[in-house]
Formats: C-alpha cells, structure tokens, sequence
C-alpha cells in the first residue's frame, strides 16, 4: 500500500470518528435541552414530560465536549483562557461548525418533546427544504341503496370524489442574544438557552393548531349555547360519522370548570367530584381530556389574568379517538441560524437569528365539533 492511499483510508477513519463524536454531542445536548424545555414549560401544556437526573454535570461536559470539538474542526486550540475563547468565537468556521450542532439539536428536541394533548389534534409531516405535503381526501359516502326491480334501471349513481390539500411551509423566525460574559465565563446554561428556541417555535406551531381545530367556521357542528341533550346528540353524531369511534371532549381546566358549574347541582356525587376537581371527568358519558394551558408571555397580565392565552377558555373541542386527526402540520426538516455582528460596547452580547417554516391546514375525513361554554 502507497503513502497516499494510507492518508486515504487514515482520512476516512478519522472522519468516522469526528461523525460519531458529532452524534453523541448532539444526542447529549438534545437530552440536556429536553430536559429544559420541559422545566420551562413547568407542565403548562406545550411539551411532554422529559426530565434527566444529573442535569449539571451532563450540560457541563456537553459544553466542553461542543467547544473542544468545534475547535478542533476549525483548527484552533481548545479554550484555556477567556482570550482563547473570545478568540474562538471569532472564527468563522467555529462558528459554523457550532451552529450547525446547535441546529442539529433544536430539532430534536422539537421532534421529542410534543405536547400528547395538543398532538392529539394533529398528525405532523415532515418535508425537505422547499417541500410541501399533499393529501388526498376521499369521499366517505355510501352508495345509496334503492328500492328497485330487476327490469329498471338505477336512478341514482353514487359518485367517489377526491379532494386534494396541501399544506406548504411558510418561514418562522426568532432572535436571542446571549451575554459575551457568561460564555467567556463558561457559566451559562447550554440547555436552557438552546430550549427556549425550541419552545419557541413550538409554540408557534401549538398556536396554529389550537387555532385551526377551535375555530368555529372549520366545522358545521358547533354549539354556540350548552343543552344536555344537542351535547349528547353531537357527540352521537361525531361517533357515528367517524365510524363509530369514540368521542372525547379536549378543552382548558377553565372551560371545563365552566361545563361543570352548569351541572353538578344534579347529585352529591356530581358536586363533591367537582369541589375536588374542579371539572367532571364524563358529564353525560362524554370523556374530558383537561388540556393545559399555556403562554409565551408576549402580553402583559389585563385585570390580572393572561392576555396571550394558547387555548381558548370558552370553548370544547369533540373530537375521535382515531388516527387521521383533522389538523395537519407540517414543517421543514432544517433550521437556519444566522450570526450577527456582536453588539460592543456596555454589553457585549451575541446575537443569533433562527428561521425554520411550518403550516397547519384542515385535511381530514374526520369530523368534529365545538361546543361552547
């Protein structure tokens, strides 16, 4: 074997270990930002449960373990003093390796920590840069059949119709800075920083779904005031055209709080499970599912209560237990971030510019309805 084909294969090799050193950095960070959006969150609804025990020790080393390999990619020394890292920062091709793990994580960690009761609304797709997702939606009548001899002819042909939906990605952006002395310092918190742009494009795409499935011009089965018995019929009535998948009722503690108060003057039992409560859990045979509310803080608290509120508090959502959910999301497989010029001056901070597209659209042989309270 020549020189040059030993470079080759000592090339390829120690490219196999950087892709592997990459991975676990990004599979740790994605776990330590994971753990931070779901702290953020403080179960208010936007992501699911994700926690880790040794938070500290674990967002440390992925610290270290993202600044030496970056380093090492750009060809600088690894950091041992605050010029060192100011010098890091510095350098273009740092910086792009950095960036690009960082993009790597936030995505995962959208992809892992989805709310269950927002997701129970809506199936997400997830396309290539510059695509869009289409569905074919088919009728779901029936041939009608009629009352006929074996010498006439059929009067009325069922016709199949398909309608087709799609949903094209629209570009989202946000912007954070980051303070030039913590990270000098080593002091800051990867992960919280890294969840906070993850929980705020996730909460960009929970508000399009939560405004799509409670919208009460998408559905002809809505109930503008509360009777027991058109809240039973429509439940029948969604059970019956999903094929006869059960019905569960989605909507705020507040919401159900407001159902319940109009009910549980009908038995003891009713009142004392809505003293402890705060809602009933089957009012009429119907199953509630309490989703959490949540905010991202944009507006000031009005007469002391949330102005920015992601789920309506006047309002049920009735939807099937079944796998075409009616809300569609769909978003790009990728996130550009863009580094700024560094502010100087009193405070030297970084500042970082996210982008990513996603859409929601109705596209669903689904039925469901809206009862408001």
């Amino acid at each position: 074997m020549n020189k040059i084909e030993e470079l080759k294969l000592q090339r390829v090799a120690f490219s196999a270990d950087e892709d592997v050193i990459r991975r676990g950095i990004i599979e740790k960070a994605t776990e330590v930002g994971c753990h931070s959006a779901y702290q953020l969150d403080n179960g208010k609804g936007i992501v699911g449960k994700f926690s880790i025990s040794n938070y500290g020790e674990v967002n440390k080393d992925v610290k270290d373990a993202l600044l030496k390999f970056a380093c090492e990619k750009s060809g600088i020394k690894t950091p041992e003093t605050k010029a060192d890292v100011m010098e890091a920062f510095d350098n273009s091709v740092f910086n792009s390796v950095f960036n690009s793990i960082q993009k790597d994580v936030i995505l995962g960690i959208i992809a892992r920590v989805q709310s269950p009761q927002i997701m129970a609304m809506a199936n997400i797709e997830t396309v290539d840069l510059g695509d869009s997702y289409t569905w074919e939606i088919d009728s779901k009548g029936l041939p009608v059949a009629q009352r006929a001899s074996y010498m006439s002819n059929v009067t009325i042909d069922q016709t199949s119709g398909m309608k087709s939906i799609t949903v094209t990605p629209k570009v989202y952006s946000l912007g954070v800075t980051m303070d030039f002395t913590r990270i000098l310092a080593n002091d800051y918190d990867f992960g919280k920083q890294i969840a906070k742009v993850a929980l705020g494009m996730l909460y960009a795409q929970h508000k399009l779904i939560v405004g799509l499935v409670f919208d009460t011009t998408k559905t002809p089965l809505y109930q503008a005031t509360f009777d027991q018995l058109k809240y039973v019929t429509m439940a029948d009535d969604i059970k019956a055209l999903n094929g006869g998948a059960e019905v569960t009722a989605y909507a705020t503690k507040v919401a159900l709080s407001k159902l319940g108060a109009s009910i549980s003057t009908n038995g003891f039992l009713l009142k004392d499970e809505f003293i402890k409560e705060g809602y009933i859990g089957s009012p009429y045979g119907v199953p509630t599912v309490m989703i959490d509310q949540a905010t991202d803080f944009s507006a000031p608290l009005v007469g002391g209560e949330i102005a920015s509120r992601l789920v309506p508090n006047d309002k049920m959502v009735m939807l099937s237990g079944v796998g075409d959910k009616p809300v569609k999301l769909v978003r790009e497989n990728y996130i550009r971030i863009i580094q700024q010029d560094n502010i100087s001056g009193a405070t030297n901070k970084l500042r970082y510019s996210y982008f990513m597209a996603f859409d929601a659209g109705l596209a669903t042989q689904q039925h469901f309805g809206i009862q408001a309270v």
